[in-house]
């Protein structure tokens, strides 16, 4: 979780939930790391991994979607502003 809750920049209170609410929807599980007690493996199950192709998908749809309609520097100032609204919702 300490792994995850730093790619994610969040704290891993949030990990946490956001992992139990994804258990009970049945998109990951946990397992024992196999040489490190204390650590926790996370796996997408089969419908983890459905979900995150579908999510996939659409990201290559929209951005497909953003190269028709946007200039190469349109969407270059789109992407900054993207990052750094996620910036301020963070903060």
């Amino acid at each position: 979780m300490n792994e995850l809750a730093a790619r994610l920049n969040i704290t891993k209170g949030a990990v946490t939930q956001l992992v139990a609410k994804l258990e009970n929807k049945v998109l990951v599980e946990r397992t024992p790391h196999h040489s490190d007690s204390r650590a926790t493996v996370l796996s997408l199950t089969d419908g983890g991994k459905e979900a995150y192709r579908a999510h996939e998908e659409a990201h290559l749809k929209f951005y497909g979607e953003l190269q028709e309609q946007l200039s190469e520097e349109e969407i270059k100032i789109f992407e900054k502003c993207i990052d750094t609204l996620i910036n301020v919702i963070r903060n």
